[in-house]
């Protein structure tokens, strides 16, 4: 592996990281910053463009708190991810991850990320998150 392999998968792993303590802290500017400028964040609805999602992670949280149960927390714990860099700047990753919150394991799924780099910053062109199981106790199911 050359030194700007090794350079570029740890860029990229360490946007992940930056991406998912801020989402789950709702820091929105530090969530927006791991987006390229025109980055998209496919939801149901995609959001397209840094500010933009930085307003959507400013918004209240789409998780409902319920009074039935202790205050909603989300961590989101990465675990396995494959990285193909696909030119100098470009790179598609695979990152699955695993959800805790009061309930216990509440949910887990992956994202398929293209990521650009910009200057010496691998940010996330697009990012397509899909869940794969939720549990039945899950904060999602309110």
């Amino acid at each position: 592996m050359m030194d700007d392999e090794v350079r570029a998968r740890a860029g990229i792993s360490r946007t992940l990281a930056n991406c998912a303590q801020a989402g789950d802290a709702r820091k929105a500017d530090a969530y927006a910053a791991c987006f390229t400028e025109h980055g998209v964040l496919q939801l149901e609805e995609a959001i397209y463009g840094r500010e933009a999602i930085r307003q959507w992670m400013a918004a209240p949280s789409v998780i409902p708190q319920t009074q039935d149960r202790p205050a909603g927390f989300i961590s989101h714990h990465l675990t396995t991810c494959r990285i193909e860099l696909t030119g100098e700047v470009t790179a598609t990753v695979r990152t699955y991850w695993l959800v805790t919150s009061p309930a216990g394991i509440d949910h887990n799924g992956y994202y398929d990320d293209r990521f650009h780099k910009e200057g010496d910053e691998w940010r996330i062109e697009h990012r397509r998150p899909r869940t794969l199981w939720v549990a039945e106790n899950s904060l999602l199911r309110g």
